[in-house]
């Protein structure tokens, strides 16, 4: 393990299914300034930005012609990636070790709310000849999955619903919202067999920013998450190739994540879950469970896992993934707010996934404890 980086500050925007008094520009202007805040940095000390965008999904032909300025990219170097929210932080990282940056601006966001509906964007990502005319889309894929691996699979009596409710008052309690807020919303109605709506993440707007910096920048007065580790992997684009029950991608970030340590030797996962069953298909692919037996998280308190809630009940869209790694630094970093998990966990992992049924993945490790060996 060596330390790669390290997590000085964070903020996210609070919960909400649709901000209407807000603007997007606003959104992202609060949370890159809440970062900040958070770091005990003015923007004049941050050399980069690195904007997570989403064309497609906001309709806007170049977002962030409108974003960019409040996301503080004025007069620096700035650069966007449209691929996911997590390539952001994991490219961030990069420039750190590339010797390019000193502090890095990460900022992220969703905000489907203000779309027609987002799900013509995830349809323009299917093959165009056969999958996109029959409405191929994320909700869809999951399906797929789901059906694939309930057909191989035996689960745990009422797995799927025992998760629902963990997740639910887990995201009420970080966000404080009412107990049994979430339990309104849901419908038993199919939405892609075998998933029904409270099966699959619920959309809602939400902006976040991350300040990333070299080990050499932390200063006194600041609380770091050490980044130990990162991995990232994109499967074949053809779903029909793939074996949905394995994700692939994730197996192999994982791995190039995590080195020569166990998933047990973590104290904390925060990780993306596509649908209740795609959430036992993760924890199989993290080496959680062995296959056939995902369900089996339900009942297991150690390592924890997705205690803000994770992104079922609260789903920023493009920001979904970047919100896991943030959670996880923040459980590190010991400002998890109500979701806080008591002592402060040594370790932690954060796992984002993108694409029809998870085709792409990104892990990122991180520590309370700097390990000054191979260092950048």
């Amino acid at each position: 393990m060596s330390t790669l980086s390290a997590v000085v500050g964070a903020f996210q925007t609070p919960y909400s299914p649709c901000v209407n008094q807000q603007s997007l520009e606003e959104m992202i202007f609060a949370a890159t300034t809440g970062a900040l805040n958070d770091a005990g940095l003015t923007i004049d000390a941050i050399d980069a930005v690195v904007l997570s965008v989403s064309d497609q999904a906001s309709g806007r032909i170049i977002e962030s012609m409108v974003t960019n300025g409040p996301s503080g990219g004025v007069d620096r170097d700035v650069t966007t990636l449209a691929s996911s929210s997590e390539h952001a932080l994991c490219y961030a990282n990069l420039r750190i070790l590339a010797g390019q940056s000193q502090r890095i601006l990460v900022v992220a966001w969703g905000k489907p709310s203000e779309g027609v509906d987002p799900t013509h964007a995830e349809i323009l990502a299917a093959e165009p000849f056969l999958l996109r005319p029959l409405g191929m889309r994320a909700v869809v894929a999951a399906g797929l999955q789901a059906s694939q691996y309930i057909s191989r699979y035996p689960i745990e009596p009422n797995a799927g619903t025992q998760l629902r409710e963990s997740r639910a008052r887990a995201s009420e309690r970080a966000y404080g919202l009412p107990e049994g807020y979430f339990d309104d919303e849901t419908s038993k109605d199919f939405i892609a067999w075998p998933l029904t709506e409270a099966d699959l993440p619920r959309r809602c707007d939400l902006a976040a920013a991350v300040v990333l910096v070299h080990p050499d920048a932390v200063t006194p007065d600041q609380t770091p998450a050490w980044v130990t580790g990162i991995g990232w992997a994109t499967d074949g684009y053809e779903i029909a190739d793939r074996d949905l029950c394995e994700l692939t991608s994730l197996r192999t970030a994982t791995a190039t994540a995590l080195g020569d340590r166990s998933i047990e030797d973590f104290d904390v996962i925060e990780m993306t879950e596509i649908s209740t069953i795609g959430s036992f298909i993760a924890a199989e692919a993290l080496g959680l469970e062995t296959a056939g037996n995902g369900s089996r998280i339900v009942s297991r308190t150690a390592p924890a896992l997705n205690p803000s809630g994770g992104n079922l009940m609260i789903n920023p869209g493009n920001a979904g993934g970047f919100m896991r790694m943030l959670q996880a630094a923040q459980q590190i970093r010991g400002k998890a707010g109500p979701v806080q998990i008591h002592p402060t966990p040594g370790t932690a992992v954060g796992v984002g996934s993108h694409g029809f049924a998870a085709q792409g993945s990104a892990v990122m490790t991180f520590s309370a404890t700097r390990d000054n060996r191979n260092e950048v």
